[in-house]
């Protein structure tokens, strides 16, 4: 092993926390008050930490469970995001030896699948790729490619006008009629009691439209705004004193804000209060500094496109990366790959 490691225990809450507000890629799915918002015998977590002179310079949050009757070490299960979360300032040979020991461990434990899904590449407090690099060297494979969409801040104008003028023409006209005909947009509303029920009223009906239900119950997103108020934000739109729809925004890291979800009435669709909702969403974000709104995956199951909510967003200048999930299925039987690892432990510098 080249670095002390050591499973999560509740001593290290705060430590832990410290850590994934400093590291790479962190964010609010990565923090320990996102997991205490599932029951708790949903997942067995199993979250580890990497430590070289005693400091933390990675973390792998984690669970164990079965998948296609693999004993698998998913990178988070309940979470958007997870994967190895490492320091800044780990070095790409770092990154394959802190993947060698997370594999070591997984052999120990009888894990034979390790999965992961890590942040798009914007999370990054500073952009690379160096663990996605380091996961396909070492064998994972890419089980799925979604297609997230996000929108660029950094040069986007503050006026709102100017903000307005770089949407297509059919989503500057929605914006404007939503704002004609006296649609309201009301800020951190609060998740409980009666509002949250209106809430998650909208987004129930509008997702049982669609064939699904949400990703959380309503008892869920109560519990989750109590954990963590800061990073959950919500706004409505209303039309004659009544709520027509919602949007949900949570606050990942210092980088990203992310539309988790959004919902209107089917029969205040005619009054456009989806784009108005989003409009004022990337512009408040913008105006507080974020660099990224993330507006989510624009695909389904079976590498189907959903070709409408993925043109919806390209109306806002929204731009596509990938969400990509990586695995390796023959951890009981992996060797480090020739040329995996420097022949030498010190490496020298090349200066050509």
């Amino acid at each position: 092993m080249y670095f002390d490691v050591e499973f999560y225990t509740e001593s290290h809450r705060a430590e832990w926390d410290r850590f994934i507000r400093r590291s790479l890629q962190g964010n609010l799915f990565n923090q320990q008050r996102f997991f205490d918002y599932h029951p708790p015998d949903r997942f067995q977590h199993r979250h580890l930490i990497f430590r070289k002179k005693g400091h933390i310079i990675a973390v792998w949050p984690g669970a164990f469970r079965d998948e296609d009757g693999l004993k698998a070490w998913t990178s988070h299960p309940g979470a958007s995001y997870g994967g190895l979360l490492i320091r800044e300032d780990v070095s790409l040979i770092y990154v394959h030896r802190l993947l060698h020991d997370l594999i070591e461990v997984a052999k120990e434990e009888g894990i034979e699948r390790l999965r992961c899904t890590p942040p798009p590449i914007f999370y990054h407090r500073r952009i690379g790729d160096s663990v996605e690099f380091a996961l396909r060297r070492a064998g994972f494979t890419y089980l799925k490619q979604d297609y997230t969409q996000a929108i660029d801040l950094r040069d986007l104008p503050l006026a709102e006008r100017q903000l307005i003028d770089r949407y297509d023409n059919k989503t500057r006209t929605a914006i404007r009629k939503a704002n004609r005909e006296g649609v309201t947009i009301k800020h951190n509303i609060p998740l409980k009691g009666e509002t949250l029920d209106v809430f998650y009223d909208i987004l129930f009906q509008n997702r049982a439209k669609l064939g699904v239900t949400p990703t959380h119950t309503r008892d869920e997103i109560e519990k989750l705004a109590e954990l963590a108020p800061k990073q959950l934000e919500a706004s409505m739109a209303y039309f004659n004193g009544e709520a027509i729809a919602c949007i949900l925004n949570f606050v990942c890291n210092e980088k990203v804000m992310l539309e988790f979800y959004i919902a209107h009435r089917d029969d205040a669709q005619n009054l456009r209060p989806s784009p108005l909702l989003v409009h004022d969403s990337i512009l408040h974000a913008h105006e507080r500094g974020f660099q990224w709104y993330d507006f989510g995956i624009s695909n389904e199951p079976g590498n189907k496109v959903t070709w409408g909510l993925a043109a919806f967003k390209e109306n806002f200048s929204m731009t596509g990366f990938f969400r990509n999930t990586l695995v390796l299925d023959n951890v009981q039987t992996w060797q480090a790959p020739p040329f995996y690892m420097p022949d030498t432990p010190k490496v020298e510098v090349d200066v050509r």
